[in-house]
């Protein structure tokens, strides 16, 4: 989709500030609520909460759970490159 790689684009150019203010000007609400619930439900997995846990800790289907999970176990996701270099930072 031409639009992501526009949408990626802009933010490797832009500072941490400059994206939290970008993302609240684009989205929702809810749509932000989402998003930041998909960021806790891949962070929860990897400190190795079960899917049911993490479902009921968030409120989330374990449809969302499961597919979070698909994405960790799969060794060359971006997204558990990501999460392992935050935990390095810390």
């Amino acid at each position: 989709m031409q639009s992501i790689k526009e949408l990626s684009m802009l933010l490797s150019k832009m500072s941490q500030k400059e994206i939290n203010n970008f993302l609240h000007e684009i989205l929702t609400d809810s749509e932000i609520s989402d998003l930041s619930k998909r960021w806790r439900i891949l962070k929860l997995l990897d400190r190795n909460f079960t899917q049911r846990d993490v479902a009921k800790e968030l409120g989330v289907s374990l449809c969302k759970v499961t597919r979070g999970a698909k994405i960790l176990k799969n060794s060359n996701a971006i997204t558990r490159k990501m999460i392992k270099e935050m935990k390095d930072e810390h």
